[in-house]
């Protein structure tokens, strides 16, 4: 018997979720009882992107503990159910119609990766089902889907604001460009804004490096790098064996990690690499001095605590957490899939302490924002230290 494509699957997937829209009832409000919302998670939690998605759920668990132990949203408890995905389109599928038909769901945090979340986005639209995506990706609010939003920033703000510094703020003579990434989509979509950027500036980009999420050893990649004599790296995905090996190798670009690529040990297991590496964060980090951070931290440390600092992806889910939990606020008693796109649709310059930029969406926009902290790497502390505010791309 031959094994069925990823594409038979999905399509067979997406007829079992096309056949089972009369599971609910007329008149009936998916996931929203007298005294409960019940809202999904979908993410990796066994797959190459657990490491992104095992902090991120227990950062929603977290938040949605300490919502219900202090009197629930409007009177509703939440009731969260977390979906592990694999970081795979089927598992993704598979996922979305057992939250949504059988445990129905109001929403989804998270939805997988960006490629999990752009095959679903017709039924996430058909289906009416909110979705707060944790994918980088600018495709997922640009063209803006009526379901589909982002907490923060996406990769082509990143990319812009890192280039912004290198020249303006570092100064740099003919820098010589180059991305690093795995084989997805948010990093090809980066690279095409890398080289819109680039040309902006006049700059040269040198070339895109294919580095696998489980890679443990760089050293094609960094040759290639040495051999067409980048001068500044950008880094979408394992950046810890890249400056490693670049290190091994005696070679020392300045490196850029993207929020995805911005873990605070590296900061102290990188060794001399430290002294030229940088990250663009969406987020903030566990050693922040905010207002934000202040109160992430006594909350999770009340839901655990010895919990060792979590990373900035903790810090994201936690982010994307206060924006649901916001969202249902305002929608008030008559909530609805409908009535909490609303509500998010009149977030304007939300305050988010200092966990990141000020939030805001409407119906022509549903990205959260165009923010970013630049970070430098700081080996004594053994975290990145700010370098500087909150920098909106341009």
């Amino acid at each position: 018997m031959k094994k069925m494509s990823v594409f038979s699957i999905v399509l067979s997937v997406s007829m079992l979720l096309v056949g089972s829209t009369n599971v609910l009832m007329a008149g009936e409000t998916r996931g929203v009882k007298e005294d409960t919302i019940t809202i999904g998670v979908i993410m990796d939690q066994t797959g190459p992107a657990a490491p992104i998605g095992i902090p991120y759920t227990a950062a929603i668990r977290n938040y949605f503990k300490h919502i219900n132990d202090t009197g629930g949203i409007n009177g509703r408890r939440v009731e969260l159910i977390p979906e592990d995905d694999g970081y795979s389109i089927p598992r993704s599928f598979a996922a979305f119609k057992k939250l949504v038909f059988k445990d129905r769901v109001i929403m989804i945090i998270g939805c997988g990766g960006t490629g999990q979340n752009t095959a679903l986005f017709p039924q996430i639209e058909k289906n009416k089902v909110p979705v707060i995506a944790v994918s980088w990706s600018w495709t997922m609010t640009d063209p803006v889907k009526r379901y589909v939003f982002t907490p923060g920033n996406d990769n082509k703000d990143e990319i812009k604001i890192i280039m912004d510094y290198i020249v303006k703020t570092m100064k740099a003579k003919n820098p010589r460009i180059a991305l690093v990434g795995p084989d997805v989509e948010y990093a090809k979509s980066g690279f095409k804004v890398l080289q819109a950027k680039a040309k902006e500036y006049n700059l040269d980009v040198v070339g895109r490096e294919i580095q696998p999420f489980e890679a443990l050893d760089a050293s094609t990649q960094v040759l290639s790098l040495r051999k067409k004599k980048a001068t500044h790296v950008i880094t979408l995905g394992m950046t810890l064996t890249l400056i490693k090996t670049a290190k091994m190798l005696n070679y020392w670009p300045v490196f850029f990690g993207s929020f995805h690529a911005l873990l605070d040990e590296w900061a102290k297991i990188s060794g001399g690499v430290t002294k030229n590496l940088y990250g663009a964060a969406a987020f903030g980090s566990w050693f922040d001095d905010t207002a934000g951070i202040a109160e992430l931290k006594k909350i999770s440390l009340l839901c655990k605590p010895n919990m060792e600092p979590p990373d900035r992806y903790y810090v994201k889910g936690w982010i994307t957490s206060r924006i649901a939990h916001e969202g249902m606020k305002r929608a008030g008693k008559n909530l609805t899939p409908d009535t909490f796109v609303n509500a998010l649709e009149t977030m304007k310059n939300y305050d988010m302490m200092g966990l990141t930029g000020p939030i805001s969406y409407s119906a022509k926009d549903h990205k959260g924002n165009s923010y970013a902290r630049l970070y430098k790497a700081n080996a004594e502390k053994g975290y990145f230290l700010p370098v500087t505010g909150w920098v909106k791309s341009q």
